[in-house]
């Protein structure tokens, strides 16, 4: 049980990680956001455009600044 326990504390989740830093970013927008335009280069790309489909905003990829709107 030792073993697991030091296991656990090596763990480090990048998706919660990803999920709290695209929390951050949609809570600094004062109201409810419709769109997430995201940098095609971000390096979450993939775990926001889900958190973001799952929260029911429309996602556009672009080449741009990454922003909530």
């Amino acid at each position: 049980m030792i073993e697991a326990l030091e296991t656990l504390d090596e763990f480090h989740d990048t998706g919660y990680d990803s999920f709290l830093e695209y929390e951050d970013f949609k809570n600094r927008f004062t109201s409810e956001p419709t769109y997430l335009y995201i940098n095609e280069q971000h390096p979450h790309l993939s775990e926001w455009r889900y958190f973001a489909i799952s929260d029911g905003l429309e996602v556009v990829i672009h080449d741009g600044e990454t922003k909530i709107c």
